[in-house]
């Protein structure tokens, strides 16, 4: 099956689908729609008018967390465990919180209200914190999180992180060895590796200079 993936020009809550699907070696095409010039007449294609939204043998699926645990359960990349995977996914909600206040950072940025696009700025480091401190308390010794082997959360997670140390800077994940580590062990997977080497730079929209 090829799959195709509907999203923004952008990194954000794209990134961790094409992760995991280059993790699970699934052929899939990618519509990038521009976020400043298409994404006003295109948000109507979709149901609930957002992406991004993974076409699935002619239907739309949408939401980050609902596409990746799909892909991670169809093709076997989960838990097996009903409150481990629960739990794991707990994770990603929290990060998506975190995404949604460096959304805000960057849209006020667009208006040009430097003050409030540095205010959430701010917000983002510090929840972020809270955030990485959590993962790093529920990676197990194997180096997954809640798991022996990796899961698909694990994927989504590193594509989350992968984007935070480069708005954030290398330091990100000191004092965190286990989720350092982890960030590592997904960025070195061959798949990953040639993917950072070949993915477009940053947008105007998401490019951290100057703000974070």
């Amino acid at each position: 099956m090829a799959y195709k993936l509907y999203y923004l020009d952008l990194r954000a809550r794209g990134e961790p689908v094409r992760w995991l699907l280059k993790v699970l070696v699934q052929a899939y095409t990618e519509e990038r729609i521009s976020v400043f010039t298409q994404w006003p007449q295109r948000k109507k294609d979709f149901e609930f008018e957002v992406t991004p939204v993974l076409e699935v043998e002619g239907q739309q699926l949408h939401q980050t967390t609902v596409i990746c645990r799909y892909l991670g359960q169809r093709h076997d990349l989960t838990s097996h465990d009903l409150w481990t995977r629960t739990r794991q996914e707990e994770v990603m909600e929290a990060l998506h919180d975190v995404s949604n206040i460096v959304s805000t950072a960057f849209i006020a940025r667009v208006r040009g209200d430097d003050a409030m696009a540095k205010g959430d700025a701010e917000k983002v480091k510090v929840k972020l914190a809270v955030v990485i401190r959590n993962i790093e308390t529920r990676i197990t010794e194997q180096g997954w999180i809640l798991a022996a082997e990796m899961t698909w959360v694990d994927v989504c997670v590193a594509a989350y992180l992968d984007i935070y140390e480069e708005i954030l800077g290398q330091d990100l994940l000191t004092g965190h060895p286990r989720t350092a580590a982890l960030l590592k062990n997904v960025r070195s997977l061959p798949q990953i590796s040639a993917w950072i080497s070949e993915r477009p730079g940053w947008t105007k929209f998401e490019d951290p200079e100057g703000l974070f």
